[in-house]
């Protein structure tokens, strides 16, 4: 152990003095946020009124807000897989192996911090609510929080619990991916290929059995594979294929037109869609090819129709998106509150209070990011084969 430890620290030394930089994909900050902003709309709509439900643009707002929330977690997945798969990939080829303790204190850096923080949280307003005997929604264990199986205890006891702690599901699905993932890599590198192929069908098939069982197809951690795996492929294609990239990085805008209005059409369709069998069960894997050619497409391609990583903010923004994705879940539970004491009206509802929680989230998450989560994260290099450009 301590021999080959020494041998990677040599590797260390060596890729700095050759200059060796990582791909930094600049482009992935912009695109985290603009899944943030599915997922704000998929959450940021709601009313006590019945007549302001059952407008028409509000009930369509809500709709597809509610779908744009789904497969906006997604893409994170999708994207999730793609980055840990490109950067392991770069870590083999350099150093001939992969530190398996490296990557998971990388990722528990990055994620438990803030994740605890908002567990913390929901407890101490669970008990305070107790103790001054107002009305509460029991918390499920602790346990669940801390093994990060909550997606399980939902699928068997449904999501009727604080709001904001729902959200933290989606941590627990991609904490175990990250644990089976590094294990996959770390001892099974040599069949990746394979193994994300496998992990797409198994999707499927699980997909196919539990088609009368929307908890599981939603939050099952098996259901959600075919993400990951997608990301997964694309990140191997981009890595070792030279032929297949210089190809992408030569489409032309009307290609990429063509492809982008695709995507809308199944998304404009998909209310539609989601009443046949055969889509509810590929949907997830169909819209996990299209965020993976967005990825491409942003991070290759020389004719973009717009790079969304040259808006201003938009790469910041991505860089805290983490925060806003579990920021906004608290403050929509707060306005939620203030909500019952003001007047109910369709501009409240579609307007003024999205833009409260809109703002309101950015700016704790920004607090959050420079004040709290940073402080971890500065000690991720000390775990990385070496610092991207």
């Amino acid at each position: 152990m301590l021999i080959s430890n020494l041998i990677y620290i040599f590797q260390l030394r060596r890729l700095s003095k050759d200059s060796y930089k990582t791909k930094y994909f600049k482009e992935l900050n912009s695109l985290r946020f603009i899944g943030f902003i599915g997922i704000f709309f998929g959450h940021v709509f709601f009313s006590n009124s019945s007549e302001i439900i059952n407008s028409k643009i509000y009930a369509t707002l809500f709709s597809y807000g509610k779908i744009l929330g789904f497969i906006s977690i997604d893409s994170f997945f999708v994207l999730s897989s793609f980055l840990i798969t490109w950067k392991a990939l770069e870590e083999i080829k350099f150093t001939n192996t992969f530190q398996f303790k490296n990557f998971l204190i990388r990722r528990s850096l990055r994620i438990w911090p803030l994740y605890f923080l908002i567990v913390f949280l929901g407890f101490s307003l669970e008990y305070f609510r107790s103790y001054y005997f107002l009305e509460s929604e029991k918390l499920p264990s602790l346990w669940n929080f801390i093994l990060f199986i909550l997606n399980y205890d939902i699928i068997k006891n449904g999501y009727n619990f604080l709001f904001f702690m729902v959200f933290m599901w989606s941590i627990s699905v991609e904490e175990q991916f990250y644990i089976f993932w590094a294990i996959t890599i770390k001892w099974f590198n040599k069949y990746l290929f394979g193994i994300s192929f496998l992990i797409i069908f198994i999707s499927l098939f699980f997909r196919i059995y539990f088609i009368d069982d929307p908890l599981s197809l939603n939050f099952h951690t098996v259901s959600a594979l075919g993400n990951f795996g997608i990301g997964a492929l694309t990140a191997i294609l981009a890595f070792k294929n030279t032929h297949f990239i210089n190809k992408l990085q030569s489409l032309s805008r009307n290609t990429i037109l063509f492809f982008y209005l695709i995507i809308f059409t199944f998304f404009i369709l998909m209310p539609t869609l989601l009443e046949n069998n055969f889509f509810i069960v590929t949907q997830r894997v169909l819209f996990s090819i299209f965020f993976s050619f967005i990825i491409l497409e942003q991070s290759y391609c020389d004719n973009s129709l717009v790079k969304f990583s040259r808006i201003k903010y938009f790469n910041f923004f991505g860089k805290i998106s983490y925060g806003l994705y579990c920021y906004h879940g608290v403050i929509i539970t707060i306005v939620l509150q203030i909500s019952g004491f003001l007047s109910e009206s369709l501009l409240n509802s579609l307007v003024l209070y999205p833009i409260i929680i809109f703002f309101s989230t950015l700016m704790v998450s920004q607090l959050s990011f420079k004040f709290y989560e940073s402080k971890f994260l500065n000690f991720k290099s000390k775990f990385s084969f070496i610092s991207p450009n």
